[in-house]
């Protein structure tokens, strides 16, 4: 069964090869957004089967979606997606059950998570 994803970085250019990969892979993108507030409609309007949303980005963190994510739909798969690995960042994630894959990323990584 295809995955439906949502792709959310504030970066056009991470946003378009993440679609093009993904899409590649038969992951069907079914939107994408550039900031957290974004992320959030998005979430409403197209109830993906996943999230990859980028954690630090402009109007809305990624921390601030994936909390308002989380109240819309507490089990909902979110993949948060970021070149910041410290130790804060890892702890939220962990506490919030969200994977964290670093950037730069490994696109097999990436399609192994969905997938799973």
């Amino acid at each position: 069964m295809t995955k439906s994803v949502i792709v959310i970085d504030d970066d056009e250019d991470t946003v378009r090869l993440f679609t093009e990969f993904l899409e590649e892979n038969d992951i069907k993108v079914i939107g994408n957004g550039f900031d957290g507030v974004s992320a959030v409609k998005l979430f409403k309007d197209k109830k993906p089967d996943v999230v990859l949303i980028d954690l630090n980005m402009p109007n809305g963190s990624g921390f601030y979606a994936i909390k308002k994510i989380q109240e819309i739909e507490p089990k909902a798969k979110i993949i948060a997606v970021s070149a910041d690995g410290s130790y804060t960042t890892e702890e939220k994630l962990e506490k919030l059950e969200i994977p964290l894959i670093q950037k730069p990323f490994k696109m097999d990584q990436v399609i192994s998570i969905i997938k799973n």
